[in-house]
């Protein structure tokens, strides 16, 4: 019933609060259910004298006025009211206010109720994460193709502009999203104005919709007005925001520029936050130049993202907004300082949800020598990852690594080639974007080095992630071993477990340069395919880079399905392998001995050569004898110095083809 003027003190009206849903028990990264909340709280009350008191600090009222009859049709209610845009069912229980602006009167009579702008529940938890909501882009395809071709004449009726961009909505979320397309794609932000060539202009709901141009609070208070519009608990967050170009650890508190102001909207049980200015685009700063591009990263997203550039604070310029701690909307609550400090992802990394599994921290201090890095897709599909470092605008690709610690996890390894500060930027790209796409920035920290090596041997140039593919077994192999690997010696062996014949051809890459090292690889198949073994002889110290390449199915084209990075400590001088021709991998060849390609001329030499197809071997004109079903061997005398020579085979057909080729060298005293 409403209030009169012998309503006894304290006294309050209690407008309907939309009540938390029940919460998951389990905690999740910075999420937890709050104990559930049986009251509800009141929103304001008028005292005996007819004072409006108002529960929430700093909030102004309206009036609401109750109409005679809970029948009365919208449009009778909407007729009396000079803000009929804004009618709203307020109570909830069948009684119906119509929405009227304050009077300048402290009085009302018994018709009148006094409540803020709209029902507020109290500060809940999101129950949901982002991705629970928006699986994938296109999630709200339909509803942002609806928005975006809003009819250019109701873009300044607001009433008929919710109407429109609600229309094909079937729920509180649709519409939200419909309200953060529409502003996002139709509102520029006034450059001009904020930075003082130009009056600033007006930021109230109505004057935004006809200049199309305003700051953040202008687009926060029209999105207000849109949530009002369709019954949306909604709010807007004051604070201090990392905008684009701000530095590592700069405390943006001490610049009024850094103000900012976003949304929280109730959606589902609990708060969600929302910046529909950065959604629109961003500013450059030193230009002082607007540049629209739709960022989905801030639509509902999750708390403990959104937080590592939104910092809800009081601020003059907002007085009248929301700004506690309690707008963090996370369980444990952060400082200013650990604010300043906090790691922020690109555009990308938010909306991807890669998270730090190592390093929270921008700037990474006290690095000696080397640094691993991880991080972690929480729920995107990533298909592979690259960094570099830069000492200020040079940019060093030689130092930096990258590999799948598991199908979420990547490790970025990094050798810092001198003391002094570096940038580390790591880059992305998502499966369903394939490896045409481009690597997108996913963050970026700041590197104090203070202990380095004398002389670091640089990494091969390589942009992409070591170890195997995502879809190793369509290669027809299950196992690929350790990524990275040492060889103490110069020469090691690499063992790869196939499901099924599979041929193999390897590619190896001394650092970056330009060596040819088809000689230094063998590949051994004698093990009966239970593994193939790939042996290498490397003629330098430094580090390698091995690619394994063979066909996937239902391809005849050979492509790599796991890459290794080898450092090899001491060089191997056994010499290269004999050279491998193209029938020797038809007839499934693998030649056991001699492995060295250089022989000793006019002298005995044993030949073991297997082979699953040839029928006869030989080697220098001299037939091999065969032991067993696919075992040759024998012994052969050399040719003089300097004469090349081969190992034959044919099948069925007769027709002798060269399998491996040698060269006969006089040996020279070390």
């Amino acid at each position: 019933m409403p209030l009169t003027k012998d309503t006894k003190s304290q006294e309050k009206v209690k407008p309907a609060v939309v009540e938390s849903a029940q919460y998951e028990n389990e905690t999740r990264e910075g999420l937890k259910p709050e104990p559930p909340r049986n009251q509800q709280e009141p929103l304001a009350y008028r005292n005996k004298d007819g004072t409006i008191k108002v529960y929430e600090e700093g909030k102004a009222p309206f009036v609401w006025v109750r109409d005679s009859s809970a029948t009365k049709s919208k449009a009778e209610r909407d007729s009396k009211s000079p803000t009929a845009s804004l009618s709203s069912q307020l109570s909830r229980t069948g009684e119906s206010y119509t929405e009227y602006p304050k009077p300048d009167r402290d009085a009302f009579t018994g018709e009148e109720v006094v409540a803020p702008v709209s029902p507020v529940p109290h500060i809940a938890l999101p129950g949901k994460r982002r991705q629970d909501i928006m699986p994938d882009d296109m999630t709200f395809r339909d509803i942002d193709e609806h928005a975006i071709g809003a009819p250019s004449f109701i873009k300044e009726d607001l009433a008929k502009l919710v109407e429109y961009l609600t229309s094909v909505a079937r729920t509180p979320v649709e519409q939200v999203r419909a309200f953060f397309m529409w502003i996002t794609h139709n509102i520029n932000y006034d450059t001009a104005g904020y930075f003082g060539r130009a009056p600033l202009q007006q930021t109230d709901a109505e004057s935004v919709l006809k200049t199309r141009l305003t700051v953040c609070e202008g687009y926060c208070k029209l999105f207000e007005a849109f949530c009002r519009e369709a019954d949306i608990p909604v709010k807007t967050i004051s604070g201090y925001a990392k905008a684009f170009g701000c530095k590592p650890e700069e405390d943006i508190t001490k610049d009024i520029h850094n103000a900012h102001a976003w949304n929280a909207v109730f959606l589902d049980g609990g708060w969600f936050l929302l910046d529909v200015t950065w959604g629109a685009g961003f500013v450059k700063t030193k230009e002082k130049k607007y540049v629209p591009k739709f960022n989905n990263a801030y639509f509902l997203t999750d708390p403990v993202v959104f937080l590592t550039d939104h910092f809800p604070a009081s601020v003059n310029v907002y007085a009248n907004c929301e700004s506690g701690k309690e707008w963090q909307l996370v369980v444990d609550k952060i400082s200013r300082e650990d604010f300043l400090k906090i790691v922020n992802f690109d555009k990308h990394g938010k909306e991807w949800g890669i998270k730090p599994v190592t390093h929270t921290k921008s700037i990474i201090h006290n690095i000696e020598y080397e640094l691993d890095v991880v991080l972690r897709a929480t729920y995107t599909e990533m298909l592979d990852f690259i960094a570099f470092m830069y000492e200020d605008d040079r940019k060093l690709d030689q130092f930096t690594y990258t590999y799948m610690l598991n199908e979420e996890k990547v490790n970025v390894h990094v050798c810092l080639p001198t003391t002094g500060v570096f940038a580390l930027q790591i880059y992305g790209r998502r499966k369903k974007d394939g490896r045409s796409a481009d690597y997108q920035p996913i963050v970026k920290y700041v590197l104090q080095c203070v202990k380095a090596y004398e002389a670091p041997v640089p990494y091969p140039a390589y942009h992409t992630v070591y170890g195997p593919v995502s879809d190793l077994k369509n290669y027809g192999v299950s196992d690929v071993g350790a990524t990275f690997q040492e060889a103490e010696e110069g020469e090691i062996i690499l063992s790869v477990k196939p499901t099924r014949y599979v041929d193999i051809l390897p590619k190896l890459k001394f650092g970056n340069h330009n060596i040819d090292l088809k000689e230094n690889c063998f590949v051994d198949y004698s093990d009966c395919f239970q593994f193939i073994n790939i042996i290498l002889r490397l003629r330098y110290e430094g580090y390698y880079r091995l690619e394994l390449l063979s066909k996937p199915e239902k391809s005849n084209q050979f492509s790599p399905f796991v890459a290794y990075l080898i450092k090899c400590k001491k060089a191997c001088t056994d010499g290269v392998f004999p050279v491998s021709k193209e029938y020797a991998l038809k007839y499934k060849c693998c030649i056991l001995e001699p492995l060295t390609k250089h022989l000793p001329p006019k002298s005995d030499i044993f030949v073991c050569v297997k082979s699953q197809v040839a029928t006869k071997i030989k080697c220098n004109e001299c037939d091999l004898e065969k032991v067993d079903d696919i075992t040759f061997e024998g012994t052969i005398k050399t040719p003089a110095e300097d004469c090349p020579f081969s190992v034959d085979g044919c099948d069925m057909d007769g027709v002798y083809h060269t399998l491996y080729t040698y060269n006969t060298v006089i040996p020279t005293e070390m």
